[in-house]
Order: structure tokens, then sequence, then C-alpha cells
């Protein structure tokens, strides 16, 4: 499972490591940390879309009880008409 927290840490390792590589002049360095960010940024958006199905899904569990309700409430009005 993703977590969103450690997307955000790899990020800013990889922040602060392109910096360091950039203030020392190695390259190597400075692109483990661009590729460091892009590894939280992609950590970050898995966490991400994890949420959103989760919350997709219940919406679509409070609409099917909200339609079970509904019918329960038509059937009582029909039987008291």
């Amino acid at each position: 499972m993703a977590d969103d927290m450690a997307g955000k840490l790899d990020h800013l390792v990889g922040k602060v490591k392109e910096g360091v590589g950039d203030l020392l002049g190695d390259r190597k360095i400075e692109r483990e940390g661009r590729l460091d960010q892009m590894e939280g940024r992609a950590e970050q958006d898995a966490a991400r879309a994890e949420d959103a199905v989760l919350d997709a899904n219940a919406r679509r569990l409070e609409a099917q009880r909200a339609k079970e309700l509904n019918r329960t409430l038509d059937g009582d009005l029909d039987r008291n008409l």
C-alpha cells in the first residue's frame, strides 16, 4: 500500500540530494536526487489514487444504501395508500 508521507519524505530527500550534488558539482548525486524526487512523487500519486478508490467505494455503498432506503420508503407509502 502506498504511503503519502513516505512519498513526501522521498521527494524531500531527493531535493536535498540534488542540491548537495549541485553544490559539490557531483552530477551523479544530483541525478540520484532527481530520481528520488520522481520516486517520491510516484509514491504520493499511488497513495492518492488508493484514497480516491476508497472514497469512490464509500460513495457507491452510500448510494446503494440510499436506494434501498428509498425502495423501503416507497413500499411503506404504497401500503399506506
